[in-house]
């Protein structure tokens, strides 16, 4: 095995895949996939970029290895032909990244093995591709937020998830997850982040105002939660209200509360106003697609089965529109 450096445009010459098919049942790589080559060379061409990770080769024999006369080093000759004579192991994505990179070349390292056979091939392709471990999407998250690499909009979410989790009388504190180690946490900084933005990113509820007061409102609107229902608040054991089911109903229907607000409690959004506006929601039932219903308390025996993303979208959608009937004076509120 040899570890050396090569420009990309050089690399790519001398390199190739054949891709495991029916016609090459022996291959060991992967069919080549444009897209995320395009978004590798969309990658390439920011600024501060760089691609740490070696790409990995097998050199035919026909390469000759010179060893040098410290006896620590080699060097490589390869064939005055041009050719291909570097099978690629791992990294062809990102060497094809460069094809789309408008011309942009450097330097990228290379792990070199040496007129490997197909079983030792086949062997370091699978190990790569099946030992390795996929960093989390929460501390994936932490970091591009950390290092200010998020998009504006993305960015702007973040400090209000962030905000939730640290003011100290938010009823979130220290409960999104935002680091791996932690534990006790009901929520990943992810999923937050993906049930605020729709009301703090343009076109939102909240946009227009600073994230204190985004954050300050949602921390109102969780108290309010947190008081129509107190059995079911903190209680991830006998109820579901803060697991990431019960957070994402409820900001589910935090656009048809905050309406209601607007209509009834002059536009005020704070904890009180909410807890009047929602309180229609306590006692309320839950329809259920095969017939019947279930009360909306929380339990975890009585709702469990709604938990997946349909159930979910159930639930959110009849209690969006029993708070909109509410105020509709022709139709009765279950």
């Amino acid at each position: 095995m040899y570890l050396f450096s090569l420009d990309s445009k050089t690399l790519n010459s001398i390199c190739y895949v054949t891709p495991r098919s029916k016609d090459d049942p022996d291959e060991v790589q992967r069919i080549l996939n444009e897209k995320r080559a395009r978004e590798i060379g969309k990658y390439i061409k920011q600024e501060n970029n760089v691609l740490p990770n070696g790409i990995v080769v097998s050199l035919s024999d026909e390469v000759k290895i010179n060893p040098q006369a410290n006896g620590k080093n080699v060097t490589l000759v390869f064939p005055e032909e041009s050719g291909k004579f570097a099978y690629v192991l791992d990294g062809q994505h990102r060497l094809a990244g460069f094809k789309h990179s408008d011309g942009i070349v450097f330097d990228l390292p290379v792990v070199a093995l040496y007129n490997a056979d197909l079983d030792l091939r086949g062997k370091i392709f699978a190990d790569i591709n099946s030992l390795q471990q996929r960093v989390s999407d929460v501390l994936t998250l932490s970091l591009y937020y950390q290092i200010k690499e998020l998009p504006k909009e993305e960015s702007t979410t973040m400090d209000v998830v962030s905000k939730l989790n640290t003011i100290s009388d938010s009823p979130l504190a220290g409960k999104i997850k935002m680091r791996d180690d932690e534990v006790g946490t009901w929520v990943t900084n992810k999923k937050m982040k993906g049930v605020t933005t729709p009301y703090v990113g343009t076109g939102g509820i909240l946009s227009g105002k600073s994230p204190d007061a985004q954050a300050r409102i949602i921390i109102d609107y969780f108290k309010a939660i947190s008081e129509l229902w107190p059995d079911a608040w903190g209680n991830n054991k006998s109820y579901f209200l803060t697991k990431p089911m019960g957070i994402e109903v409820m900001m589910g229907t935090f656009a048809a509360v905050c309406r209601r607000c607007d209509l009834n409690e002059g536009m005020k959004y704070n904890a009180q106003s909410f807890k009047n506006q929602m309180d229609t929601l306590v006692g309320t039932h839950i329809q259920l697609p095969g017939g019947g219903t279930i009360s909306l308390d929380w339990r975890s025996g009585s709702i469990s089965a709604l938990s997946n993303k349909v159930g979910r979208s159930l639930i959110t959608k009849q209690l969006s529109d029993i708070l909109v009937r509410a105020d509709s004076p022709e139709e009765e509120v279950d």
